[in-house]
């Protein structure tokens, strides 16, 4: 274990490539400490901060068979980081405009349990417009919106050119807008607030 400490990151990322767990955990403890400060200067939170960087971590480990040892191997991890927090912020503010929402028209707490119903139904609501949309405009869908995959980067996985990836997004998007349309203005307000 010691020799890995004296070499370079992209011959740790040649060794993850293999799926050798070592040079992975290495890679853990060179990068780890660094990645948590980062999200806890956003983030203020040690708990938010640690379940984040094992998130990166995870998705290194699910990846390590696409890792490019020729690539700055630095720039890359930083960019998943960026992204997590991203989605965790983005997440953050969802849940909490919608709280902001909700109680600032629903006073009782009894109104404040039936927002979170409300946001509950929105939620399985839109689950069923996905179910309806066709099958590749579903998974383009999913890697975009939930996965926080780039269009170019759906377009490699899926073997697409990236217009058809954007083409069917436009699509998607287009087909659950109209129909939260038909939806009360707290619907539309929910859909904005995840995909606007």
């Amino acid at each position: 274990m010691r020799l890995l400490k004296n070499i370079s990151d992209s011959e740790l990322v040649q060794k993850i490539n293999l799926g050798e767990k070592q040079a992975y955990q290495e890679l853990f403890e060179r990068y780890a400490p660094r990645i948590y400060q980062f999200f806890l200067s956003y983030l203020k939170n040690k708990t938010d901060a640690e379940e984040l960087v094992q998130d990166v971590f995870l998705k290194i480990w699910e990846k390590r068979l696409d890792l490019d040892q020729r690539k700055n191997f630095k720039s890359f991890i930083f960019k998943i980081a960026v992204n997590k927090i991203y989605d965790f912020i983005r997440k953050k503010n969802i849940e909490n405009a919608f709280n902001d929402f909700a109680q600032s028209n629903f006073i009782s707490g009894e109104n404040y349990t039936w927002h979170e119903v409300i946001f509950e139904e929105m939620k399985q609501n839109l689950q069923k417009l996905l179910s309806e949309l066709p099958k590749q405009q579903q998974k383009i869908f999913y890697l975009s919106k939930e996965k926080g995959l780039t269009n170019e980067e759906i377009a490699s996985q899926l073997g697409l050119s990236k217009r058809t990836v954007e083409n069917h997004l436009y699509r998607a998007l287009f087909f659950i807008k109209g129909q939260f349309k038909n939806e009360s203005l707290i619907a539309l307000f929910f859909f904005y607030l995840i995909y606007g």
